[in-house]
């Protein structure tokens, strides 16, 4: 398990969340939307589909899976969204444009990743640092999971800030299409592939990141061996992974 030390707790846990866990999760999912509306609307300034304080569109209507990190304290402190190319998404039915005039993908060993989003106010500090250190985990959590549920590749529509983040983070797109002014934003896709290398090198990234963390914020690594997650929970470590709780309730 990997901690990240902030004013209300830890980052104790990152939750796979699939259709038959909704209700079971109805507070932290409520929660997830009320951190988009922070980031896309109130911080980012994207023109997303809001109400009551809450960001959600039509493709969270599609039994997405979602990734909730969660401190704890039970707060939602990150999140991504999953869907399947085999369906709807958002590359090629709202921004078909970044294509570049490629097919889009069709194919269940690709899926799209979106709406990433980190709540940076209850990072101490809100420093790069600690904000690189749970968009690390998170993306350690999604090629974890890719590669658990047999995801060859990732692809994600970003924009220039997101951009930078991943080739810091050690998660540079394999193919990137051209940069297209979308509203007030630079945007563009990003192809990646789920490997264990591209796991590794997150990881080292991120563990350059704790190193530049400010006093105050700490970073605690178990690895205990022939560990297994609890309630019923998608074990997607390799020998000598960190040992990350990717949980889901049954």
């Amino acid at each position: 398990m990997t901690a990240v030390q902030t004013p209300q707790g830890t980052v104790a846990v990152i939750h796979l969340v699939g259709p038959a866990d909704y209700q079971a999760y109805a507070a932290q999912l409520d929660a997830m939307h009320q951190l988009r509306y922070r980031v896309f609307k109130e911080r980012l300034g994207w023109n997303v589909h809001t109400i009551d304080g809450r960001e959600r569109d039509e493709f969270d209507d599609l039994d997405p899976l979602y990734l909730l990190a969660l401190d704890e304290g039970g707060a939602v402190v990150g999140s991504w969204r999953f869907l399947p190319t085999t369906g709807p998404y958002m590359l090629r039915d709202v921004f078909s444009q970044l294509l570049d005039g490629r097919p889009a993908p069709s194919d269940m060993g690709t899926w799209e990743g979106s709406r990433f989003a980190v709540e940076r106010s209850r990072l101490r500090g809100s420093t790069l640092a600690s904000v690189s250190q749970v968009a690390g985990e998170l993306l350690c959590s999604v090629v974890e999971t890719c590669m658990a549920m047999g995801v060859r590749e990732l692809i994600t529509v970003y924009d220039r800030r997101m951009a930078r983040l991943l080739c810091r983070m050690g998660c540079p797109p394999r193919q990137q299409s051209r940069c297209h002014t979308i509203g007030q934003a630079a945007a563009m896709a990003g192809y990646f592939d789920m490997t264990a290398e591209v796991l590794d090198s997150i990881r080292e990234a991120t563990d350059r990141a704790v190193m530049r963390q400010p006093a105050g914020l700490s970073i605690e690594r178990d690895r205990p061996k022939n560990r297994h997650h609890s309630n019923g929970a998608l074990d997607a470590r390799r020998q000598g992974q960190d040992d990350r709780r990717i949980a889901r309730l049954q």
